[in-house]
């Protein structure tokens, strides 16, 4: 394992996993392993969850080693169920048993299925469980006493879910978040879907190394085409779009599917070669806007205008500017 789960570390452990997929007798050793960070950790976790699958299908001997509780960041990602989300299943707790507090979100676990039967229940739209879900879930990140940053933090979750839900065509995402004591914070999302490229193709014609700028850009969606009737959740094409701004000025953002990540960071849009069966979201902030409402509607009058002039939907959706 690298020392850290952090995004420069994915590219050698996925080429890593890669070369040892099908070698017998591999032994994992989590012991230089010391810190972990959430975008970082469910990508890792996905990549051993897809390996695991594999080579015991295969009938392929695999074995760990490494992990105490005695080091932090072994006994950090026990108890948010790392292990158990990445096909490990004897090593720390389930996905979901975990609480968290006011400074982190264990892994989690968001099934489509139980979002329809709350729905079933309530007579509520999808988007309004996820509301109340990302609600529930800004207030972690956020910190206490900040009304607004959690507002933010709840628009930035929210569209991301709706995304992962609605256009993967996976039956689930994970998510998880971790705010530090120097008041930076980060989201992750993650679904193993079908990814960018072949959701954005049901609307445009583009090369799947150009999939990821095009992604981010506002008014860029798979429901371009469709009639009001059609898109019931109202995507217009902003939420990705709306994150990276926000990443890109306070902090980075990182989507990554197919073949390749890109990272917004420090004003620079820099993309670079990662396989991902799926699509995988990271927003960090290292501090929250003092008018989170106001950078917003500013991110979003930028975005109107460039959609305008380029002849893709010009407007954002009701629902992303209700901060």
């Amino acid at each position: 394992m690298p020392r850290q789960f952090q995004p420069s570390s994915l590219g050698k452990l996925q080429e890593d996993l890669s070369q040892s997929q099908t070698v017998d007798n591999v032994n994992v050793d989590f012991s230089p392993l010391e810190f972990s960070k959430p975008m970082a950790m469910l990508v890792a976790g996905s990549y051993f969850r897809r390996w695991i699958s594999r080579r015991r299908e295969l009938g392929l001997r695999t074995t760990k080693s490494g992990i105490t509780e005695k080091n932090n960041a072994h006994s950090y990602l026990m108890h948010l169920g790392f292990f158990d989300y990445a096909g490990m299943k004897d090593v720390g707790k389930n996905v979901g048993v975990a609480k968290g507090n006011t400074r982190y979100l264990p892994i989690r676990e968001i099934r489509r299925a139980e979002l329809d039967e709350s729905i079933a229940e309530t007579g509520e739209e999808l988007i309004d469980a996820i509301v109340f879900l990302s609600d529930g879930l800004a207030n972690v990140l956020a910190g206490e006493d900040n009304a607004e940053a959690k507002k933010g933090f709840s628009y930035s979750i929210r569209e991301v879910i709706r995304n992962a839900l609605e256009h993967s065509g996976s039956d689930s995402c994970f998510i998880c978040g971790q705010r530090w004591v120097n008041g930076h914070s980060e989201i992750a999302i993650i679904d193993e879907g079908c990814g960018v490229h072949k959701t954005l193709c049901t609307a445009y014609e583009l090369k799947e190394e150009d999939a990821l700028r095009e992604a981010i850009k506002p008014g860029v969606t798979r429901t371009q085409n469709m009639s009001e009737k059609e898109n019931i959740y109202k995507n217009s094409g902003f939420g990705l779009y709306v994150l990276s701004e926000l990443g890109n000025s306070f902090g980075w953002f990182c989507v990554g599917s197919g073949v390749r990540k890109l990272t917004c960071e420090n004003g620079n849009k820099v993309d670079a070669e990662l396989p991902f069966k799926g699509t995988f979201v990271g927003i960090h902030l290292n501090k929250n806007p003092r008018s989170f409402a106001g950078v917003l509607q500013d991110i979003i009058s930028v975005g109107e205008e460039e959609a305008g002039r380029e002849g893709r939907h010009s407007a954002a959706s009701e629902i992303s500017k209700t901060v």
